[in-house]
């Protein structure tokens, strides 16, 4: 995939996790934001391991137009990069509409707009590419910072507070038992641990030939008011958290999304990791 993100990584035939640096373009990095402090996205291919690049991420600071609103979103495809590259450039717009029609109900703002993306997806043919979507949307409350996060899949969006992190997405697979019950009781069919013995994820936008057999686009949705004890939120996806745990992760507030996202990636290939990685930090 062509990305925004350009990646220039020199591997030898000494390759050393220890010592591998990833060298990726840092030109999404913004050290003073508008709606949040500093914010990152770093990629690493993992070209020893995946022979295309299937994830993607878009970060809108001003979102809508508004300096208090931001944008910030994961998208991790499968079976090509046909749904990625759609998701990326439309589904922001989507959310807009969907916004403007519910603006005081942002869960079902997420929930139309998931399901307006995926039927957008069949139209254009996305019937065996699909992508998780981790999708965060940051904004002002009255005197409030109010983040929401909407996700389908396994890209996790992981909140860093002051001694501890919480999970705000919700992991889609097919080892949930709560998702195993929805996909049975639907009459959907799980084979050796994937919906249809194909898809490891219950919840993806595309893969419209398994709808039928339990693939669903309806997100989890997550609302959390931003504390000062909140110092950064990491969207990534299951590249890094196949291999870390984000109960793990630590963060002050004298670090920048930079240094996070960077040390992540290290981290995460230093670990084995054999997925392609796309890691978002904001620091609030």
């Amino acid at each position: 995939m062509e990305s925004a993100h350009k990646i220039e990584t020199t591997y030898s035939a000494a390759f050393s996790a220890q010592n591998y640096i990833s060298k990726i373009n840092p030109s999404h990095y913004n050290s003073r934001g508008s709606s949040v402090n500093n914010y990152t996205c770093k990629e690493e291919p993992n070209i020893q391991f995946r022979p295309y690049m299937e994830d993607a991420a878009k970060l809108i600071d001003s979102y809508l137009g508004d300096p208090n609103q931001g944008y910030f979103a994961v998208f991790d495809g499968h079976g090509g990069i046909e749904a990625v590259n759609y998701c990326k450039s439309r589904f922001h717009e989507e959310l807009r509409k969907c916004i403007q029609e519910f603006p005081d109900d942002i869960p079902q703002a997420f929930i139309k707009c998931f399901q307006k993306v995926d039927d957008q997806l069949r139209l254009t043919g996305a019937m065996t590419s699909g992508t998780t979507a981790t999708v965060c949307f940051l904004r002002k409350e009255g005197y409030q910072k109010v983040l929401y996060v909407a996700n389908v899949g396994d890209s996790k969006a992981v909140l860093i507070t002051s001694g501890r992190s919480d999970q705000l997405s919700y992991d889609h697979k097919c080892t949930d038992s709560a998702e195993i019950d929805r996909i049975v009781k639907g009459g959907g069919i799980l084979i050796r641990g994937r919906v249809a013995g194909q898809l490891a994820v219950t919840r993806a936008l595309g893969d419209h030939h398994l709808k039928t057999c339990g693939v669903s686009c309806v997100p989890n949705v997550c609302r959390r008011i931003i504390t000062p004890n909140d110092v950064c939120l990491i969207i990534a996806s299951d590249g890094i958290w196949d291999v870390v745990d984000h109960n793990t992760i630590r963060a002050n507030k004298g670090r920048s999304s930079l240094d996070i996202s960077s040390e992540l990636i290290q981290r995460a290939v230093a670990m084995g990791s054999q997925d392609n990685i796309c890691v978002v930090t904001v620091f609030f």
